[in-house]
């Protein structure tokens, strides 16, 4: 209960700090983000399916076809586990840019999807 509490203040606070700085980046920010050079590590490749796949169950009818993470990111701060993904994805073969933010809590092996969103552009 109490790691779940935490959880929830982890989240609001990055929601706060987002709202106040523009940009996608703006969560938690508190330090800065730093680039996570291999993005081919096949933890990084799975964050962005799983980021996929969640966000198909909001929306069956239509779901994403994941590609591949582009680039990825994480707070300076190593014990705050953020992680900030860019992923192609595709929907009825039109392949789009997606930008992910999740929290990964190990302690208890559990990840939320604090937000999914589209950038409009399209790519082949």
């Amino acid at each position: 209960m109490a790691s779940r509490l935490l959880l929830a203040a982890i989240a609001i606070v990055a929601v706060y700090v987002a709202a106040m700085v523009p940009g996608a980046r703006a969560f938690g920010i508190i330090g800065g983000w730093r680039r996570i050079e291999n993005i081919s590590d096949p933890h990084i490749q799975e964050l962005g399916q799983w980021a996929v796949m969640e966000t198909n169950k909001g929306s069956p009818s239509s779901p994403l076809t994941f590609s591949k993470v582009t680039s990825a990111f994480e707070p300076w701060f190593r014990f705050m586990k953020f992680r900030h993904l860019d992923i192609d994805a595709s929907r009825c073969g039109v392949m789009h840019i997606y930008k992910a933010m999740l929290i990964i809590e190990h302690a208890n092996n559990t990840r939320k999807l604090l937000s999914f969103e589209g950038d409009g552009m399209m790519h082949s």
